[in-house]
């Protein structure tokens, strides 16, 4: 089975694009924390290295609209998808690639929990709720049926520590 599931942070905006034909993509890379301990998180920290993954995904359709419309840099985000690699030809030489397709796109935080739109905006229309989900294909919303603690930050206990706003490089 093909099945990848991941929890984090965009890096950037979504860029909305649509292709000659009228189909919706979009780019985004999710920033996904390694989940270590915080003894090693600061000791990979004091030697500069990573402590988060940056996973690059395409989305398309109904998925590429809902990401490019209703989510921002720095959004809390919970994908399911497939791996597909791929390469091409560039100045002669095979490039290799691995992408995650995206399905699915889960809402974790809503805009107020995330300070985008404090006190609300003239003309703003709220996205979803937060215990929506969308899946690729089917054309329409279904509740979340999934627990809770699947996909929240885990606690300092549990030694792991979620990705902040400060932790995205861009």
């Amino acid at each position: 089975m093909n099945i990848v599931v991941l929890y984090g942070r965009l890096t950037r905006e979504p860029e909305l694009r649509y292709s000659q034909n009228g189909v919706a993509n979009v780019f985004v890379t999710i920033a996904v924390d390694r989940g270590m301990s915080k003894e090693k998180r600061r000791e990979a920290e004091a030697q500069g290295q990573p402590t988060a993954d940056f996973i690059a995904c395409k989305a398309f359709g109904k998925t590429a609209e809902l990401l490019g419309n209703y989510f921002h840099k720095g959004n809390r985000i919970a994908v399911e998808g497939r791996i597909q690699t791929g390469s091409y030809d560039r100045n002669g030489e095979r490039v290799f690639t691995t992408d995650i397709i995206l399905n699915r796109v889960h809402f974790v935080e809503s805009a107020a929990e995330n300070n985008q739109f404090p006190g609300g905006s003239p003309g703003y229309q709220a996205p979803p709720p937060t215990n929506m989900n969308y899946q690729q294909g089917g054309g329409s919303s279904q509740a979340n049926n999934m627990p809770s603690q699947g996909f929240g930050p885990k606690t300092d206990d549990e030694g792991y520590y979620p990705i902040d706003n400060d932790d995205i490089p861009f």
